[in-house]
């Protein structure tokens, strides 16, 4: 069987930007379906606050989010999982400053999990408890810029905000 040859230069085009870590289209194999619709919303509609429950396609009722390095008997154990159930649920965790975990539960099942990169939206700081659909709504802004030169989006939570209520 022989390729043809597009075939083989879209092949080709398509591992140069994988390797390379380029462009969208490294960066959409590396998120899962979540953190892209997230990065949708911030980068591509500019949206100044985000409501975490409208973005996905699943009920949840707990997210819990874990950070860059955090060991996987870290987060079974935070889950409340068994080395077992760790191992068959929770096929990654982060390696690297540019990812975080996110673990979708529903009446303390987990019902979705993915990497999380972070150029889609820096959860800062990463919230110790877990979040809840009432809770997981963050405001966005910048913090500086990415390696690429591009905003670097911070989300923040909207319960932790200060809020400038008048003194009585």
């Amino acid at each position: 069987m022989t390729i043809p040859p597009s075939t083989k230069i879209l092949l080709t085009a398509l591992l140069t930007l994988s390797l390379s870590g380029c462009g969208d289209i490294y960066r959409y194999f590396r998120s899962g379906e979540v953190g892209w619709t997230l990065k949708r919303e911030l980068r591509n509609k500019h949206a100044e606050k985000v409501e975490l429950v409208k973005l996905t396609r699943f009920v949840w009722d707990e997210l819990f989010l874990f950070g860059p390095y955090e060991p996987a008997s870290h987060v079974c154990k935070k889950l409340g999982l068994s080395s077992s159930d760790c191992t068959s649920t929770i096929t990654a965790t982060s390696i690297d400053e540019g990812k975080i975990l996110m673990v979708f539960r529903n009446s303390g099942k987990i019902v979705h999990n993915e990497m999380h990169l972070r150029w889609h939206g820096d959860f800062s700081p990463i919230p110790d408890a877990p979040l809840t659909p009432q809770t997981a709504v963050f405001t966005v802004s910048v913090q500086g810029k990415g390696a690429s030169g591009e905003d670097w989006l911070i989300l923040r939570p909207v319960s932790t905000e200060r809020r400038g209520l008048p003194c009585t």
